[in-house]
């Protein structure tokens, strides 16, 4: 969904609910979607919500799949033998405290309404950040690279030549680490790139580290008539001493700990009975979307994805029996999703996750998913998966990278939405096609906000009896607008530069159905379901790209890669979209050609994977 999770507050006029929502700052993800009708069970209308406390179903799972993420290392920083200690070297004079951004949320009345200062013994859980090196270069180095005029063109970097080149410093990385020991915190998990160290400890060891006090805030659920959700907050920037913030962008998250216990086993049975009423109206199952694409042309040439990965950004876990409901109620015989773990072991299940993970497996059947999980959905957790995500695609063999856990750019702290740059420029650099959901709030919302985040929108479709479409428009939830943190790229200039000042990157990039006027079925608790969303969007596109994979590596082209650039400067490719020209939402209106409200449009699946240029 698109800040993701998903229930609660409705568009009003249509059968269901919208499965995303926007964001709220601490990584819970609103998501709203509710549902319209369940036949084979109760359901619970408010599953997944993303929020950190997010309705987890029946709770019947284990938790399968491989679970070898790792992402993490004792990093304790203390050495041992004779090794040197890094803060040693240091010289006193750079020990000194200075102002230092961070992303811990400020109280905002209605928002985020403090409650006072938190206890002392509480625990937390945070992320900081490191600077890439030479971003600059880097930024030069994959618009070269993704220029279909450029004799580069294609000629992505590989994990070592970015490790090696633009990584943070081993030296510094290990520096902050031995640092966080020294303050008395516990290192966790560490970002494969170096960019990020995930540490814990109690409030009063946070704030006395950072020269700040954490208050406790009950920040507004995005998800209508639900409780609020207590987060961190505070009244004060923090500290770093001046050798840490030379090196560091800052604290990027700070958190409630991550929850404790077990995933519940699964039970039940696969029942691979489609719903009631599956082709009635307007909703869409995998069939029906697949046709409205062109999918369905690629499937009959033998193209299903088969050899491609797809990587999926998680929070919280999947209920594979209910995974292979949905896929073999609609004849999809396919794998489950591996999943790598990387950070706490998850405790629930979300139906955003769910939702990922079935609709990208059943636009590419053939596909492998690979499931980047977190253990639920805030800050803390989303940030780096997606970090991790990016950095380990290539390794993996993960071709793009689909994530609709989305948040509401204006209440994420510019240090996040800087994270979430950074993160997304290595992807791009790499080769990785990477989707994100542009929300379901009308207005811009992170990672899509950066401009090497392929920002997929949301569309209403209109079937006649057959399935076919008729008729496809804005809808007038769809993520988008210009972004407050992201200069505009040259290649958007074009389209976007009479836009606001013309100087700040606008979404959407692309497109696909999400309007709870044309709802998808998805199968969670035990019951079918109606839902809608950008959440929907992201991964039906990561399953297209899939599939176009397979027919260019089959055909002797090269895989998408970053898509934006050549996207936006190439008028055969642009050819290739549904452009839709009709639907607003309150701020931006379709038209011919580019709009804010669905980007280029939707795609023809057969002809885009024709026409995107091969180096």
């Amino acid at each position: 969904m698109d800040d993701t999770g998903i229930g609660g507050e409705g568009e009003g006029t249509a059968e269901t609910s919208d499965s995303s929502g926007d964001g709220d700052g601490d990584g819970d993800g609103d998501g709203d979607v509710g549902t319209e009708t369940s036949d084979t069970g109760d359901g619970d209308g408010d599953p997944g919500d993303g929020d950190g406390d997010p309705g987890d179903g029946d709770g019947d799972g284990d938790g399968d799949g491989d679970g070898d993420g790792d992402g993490d290392g004792d990093g304790d920083g203390d050495g041992d033998g004779d090794m040197p200690d890094p803060l040693d070297e240091i010289p006193e004079e750079e020990w000194e405290d200075v102002p230092n951004p961070d992303g811990v949320p400020s109280p905002y009345p209605g928002v985020y309404d403090d409650l006072g200062a938190a206890d002392p013994n509480d625990l937390f859980r945070a992320l900081i950040g490191l600077d890439l090196r030479d971003r600059e270069q880097l930024e030069d180095f994959v618009l070269e690279v993704s220029d279909p005029l450029s004799d580069l063109y294609g000629d992505y970097m590989s994990t070592q030549e970015f490790l090696d080149n633009h990584a943070p410093l081993e030296s510094d990385f290990t520096l902050l680490q031995a640092w966080l020991a020294f303050e008395g915190l516990s290192v966790n998990y560490l970002a494969t790139n170096r960019q990020l160290i995930q540490f814990s400890g109690t409030v009063g060891q946070f704030n006395e580290a950072f020269n700040t006090t954490l208050h406790v805030c009950m920040r507004k659920n995005p998800q209508q008539g639900n409780p609020p959700i207590p987060v961190y907050c505070a009244t004060e920037a923090s500290t770093l001493p001046l050798f840490v913030a030379n090196r560091s962008p800052g604290i990027v998250t700070a958190d409630l700990p991550a929850e404790v216990g077990n995933l519940p086993n699964e039970l039940g049975n696969i029942q691979a009975i489609p719903p009631n009423g599956a082709n009635s109206g307007s909703r869409l199952t995998p069939d029906r979307v697949a046709r409205a694409y062109n999918v369905d042309d690629l499937y009959a040439q033998g193209y299903d994805g088969t050899g491609q990965k797809i990587g999926v950004v998680m929070g919280a876990q999947i209920h594979s029996k209910w995974a292979q409901t949905f896929w073999q109620s609609w004849g999809i015989l396919r794998s489950n999703p591996e999943i790598i773990y990387l950070m706490e072991d998850p405790v629930t299940r979300y139906v955003e996750s769910q939702l990922d993970n079935t609709w990208a497996g059943a636009i590419a059947p053939g596909a492998e998913l690979i499931g980047y999980e977190g253990p639920d959905s805030r800050n803390t957790s989303m940030v780096f998966v997606f970090n991790e995500a990016v950095t380990r695609a290539q390794a993996d063999g993960v071709s793009v990278i689909t994530n609709s856990f989305a948040h509401r750019e204006d209440s994420e702290p510019p240090v996040v939405r800087r994270q979430y740059d950074d993160s997304g420029l290595v992807g791009a650099a790499l080769g990785i096609t990477l989707l994100a959901a542009t929300g379901d709030s009308g207005g811009v919302d992170t990672p899509s906000h950066s401009s090497w985040v392929t920002g997929v929108g949301g569309t209403q479709l209109y079937l006649n009896g057959s399935g076919n479409v008729t008729n496809e428009t804005g809808w007038n939830k769809s993520g988008s607008g210009i972004s407050l943190t992201i200069e505009i790229p040259d290649w958007q200039l074009a389209v976007a530069g009479n836009i606001g000042n013309g100087n700040r990157r606008v979404t959407a990039d692309v497109s696909a159905a999400a309007s709870t006027g044309s709802p998808y079925w998805v199968y969670y608790n035990s019951s079918w379901m109606l839902y809608g969303g950008t959440s929907f969007s992201s991964p039906v596109w990561a399953g297209i790209i899939a599939v176009v994979n397979q027919y260019r590596d089959e055909n002797g082209m090269a895989p998408v890669g970053y898509l934006n650039q050549m996207l936006y400067t190439t008028p055969a490719v642009q050819a290739t979209f549904r452009d839709i020209t009709a639907g607003a939402t309150a701020d931006h209106s379709a038209g011919p050609g580019w709009d804010p409200v669905t980007g280029w449009g939707t795609p023809d699946a057969e002809a885009f994977a024709i026409t995107v240029p091969s180096p």
